[in-house]
């Protein structure tokens, strides 16, 4: 028996054997199963990352976990989070009865329940005046603002859970960058409100514009 045929046989029997092997049942391994929340979102906000995957342990043949493995990418688990402010984690009883329904050849052993926290409040919106502190522009000797400061927009809406909302004042001061000024300004600026990934700016920027003059000695 030369070697190629010496390879070809061994290559022959290690397939038979793990197809054996794959049709055995008590075969047990846990995966990380996508998971997405559905709730409300036009009227709540989590203030924690939801959880986009739930972890459990399977228990079948080699075939089907394999297949369970290999079907990760297919459409996740859809959880409805129906009272938002009240409910506080996941049900793990209704997670595995949809779970179950899905993996409908394997065994749901259990579903580990250190991921399953949430926290939504009622999503609010806030209305923010934008002026400026004239006696805060730094102008050049002898020179004063001559016109009526016009900043565009007027008002910002911030949208966000109440809880941060709190850091957000009703009239923000926009701060002229320029230094020693002697000419009309007529700029866009920054809006520097305090930063929350949690919270939505109608716009991050602002158009002021005004005269300056020079005083008659």
């Amino acid at each position: 028996m030369n070697f190629k045929t010496l390879v070809l046989c061994f290559f022959v029997a290690a397939i038979f054997w793990l197809l054996h092997a794959l049709n055995k049942s008590g075969y047990t391994t846990k995966i990380n199963y996508p998971l997405e929340i559905i709730y409300d979102d036009s009227r709540y906000i989590p203030t924690t990352p939801l959880p986009k995957t739930i972890r459990v342990s399977l228990s079948s043949t080699g075939w089907n976990l394999l297949k369970d493995n290999l079907s990760l990418n297919d459409s996740p688990l859809l959880y409805e989070v129906e009272h938002p402010e009240s409910e506080r984690q996941l049900n793990a009883t209704v997670l595995s009865e949809k779970l179950s329904a899905k993996l409908k050849d394997s065994k749901i052993n259990y579903i580990v329940t250190d991921t399953f926290a949430l926290n939504f409040e009622k999503k609010y919106i806030k209305k923010v005046m934008l002026k400026v502190d004239s006696l805060g522009v730094d102008l050049e000797k002898n020179f004063v603002i001559s016109s009526l400061i016009t900043v565009v927009p007027a008002e910002i809406v911030v949208e966000g859970p109440a809880s941060a909302l709190k850091a957000y004042q009703d009239t923000f001061y926009l701060k002229i960058p320029a230094k020693n000024l002697a000419i009309n300004f007529d700029d866009k600026i920054s809006i520097p409100l305090p930063k929350n990934p949690l919270v939505k700016t109608s716009a991050n920027q602002a158009t002021v514009s005004f005269e300056v003059a020079e005083l008659l000695k």
